[in-house]
């Protein structure tokens, strides 16, 4: 029996290699103990489990790449069209 199609493509390949990669990781967290943020010395502290920690710095990761794609998508949209409508932008021949 051979494998399907899609398992031979490479862009699943190394897809695959990357989650399992990252569900190792995040498992291996689960078992450190936990990490101490002081905000404020001798006041305010509060414990994070690493596993968390990893899950929401993904998170941010991902969102923060998104939104500052989007930002550049719309500075250069905004870009092109003012450059479309200049009139060294048209090449007018006459035959």
């Amino acid at each position: 029996m051979s494998a399907p199609a899609f398992a031979k493509n490479p862009r699943f390949i190394i897809g695959a290699i990357v989650v399992l990669w990252l569900a190792y990781i995040i498992h291996s967290a689960i078992h450190v103990s936990p990490v101490q943020i002081k905000l404020i010395p001798f006041l305010v502290a509060f414990q994070i489990n690493v596993s968390a920690l990893i899950v929401a710095s993904a998170i941010f990761g991902c969102v923060a790449t998104l939104v500052i794609q989007w930002l550049w998508r719309r500075r250069r949209s905004k870009n092109g069209s003012f450059s479309a409508v200049t009139p060294a932008a048209s090449s007018n021949t006459v035959a």
